[in-house]
């Protein structure tokens, strides 16, 4: 399976490698798409590392493909977007595209999955969850966040669930398009 990792700026994108690593040790090829906010938290060149010739971080970037997200969709199999913000929620379910990752969901016509991950309000707060809610109509797979301590010092939901739990609840889905 080709799989497309989305990364974003969730204090947890560090585990991304980690989600990254587990795929590619089980034969799955992976692309890493990294928001902005992402990249202030992990360099490129982490992920690129494992991944050469196949990490985007700009929707113009200088290569040879003039549309660039629309030729991701096309030689992949499923868009995982771990962690995914209230930022990414947010655009994916109000249909806005002004970076590379939020267009390629847009154009993206196979399976989606997200692992939300951020602090318990915001994930508890009604737009948060009425996003959610919008995306699962849609059949957007959602991998429920776990509890635990989190980054800001609060005990509860929002945390990222351990990569071989991603990496599990993805291989065991059944492909469909969304």
């Amino acid at each position: 399976m080709n799989i497309v990792l989305g990364v974003t700026g969730s204090i947890s994108a560090y585990k991304a490698v980690d989600i990254m690593r587990i795929f590619q040790k089980n034969n799955h090829q992976v692309s890493v798409i990294m928001t902005r906010a992402a990249q202030e938290l992990i360099p490129a060149y982490t992920f690129e590392t494992f991944a050469p010739g196949n990490v985007f971080t700009e929707m113009f970037e200088r290569r040879q493909d003039p549309v660039l997200h629309v030729s991701i969709c096309d030689r992949n199999d499923l868009l995982l977007i771990a962690p995914a913000t209230a930022n990414i929620i947010g655009k994916m379910a109000n249909g806005i595209a002004d970076d590379l990752l939020s267009s390629t969901y847009l154009a993206f016509y196979k399976k989606v999955v997200i692992a939300p991950a951020m602090n318990t309000h915001m994930l508890e707060h009604p737009a948060v969850l009425e996003n959610i809610a919008r995306l699962k109509a849609r059949g957007v797979e959602v991998i429920e966040p776990v509890e635990g301590s989190l980054a800001c010092k609060y005990e509860g939901k929002g945390k990222l669930p351990a990569p071989e739990d991603i990496y599990n609840y993805v291989v065991n889905l059944k492909p469909t398009h969304v």
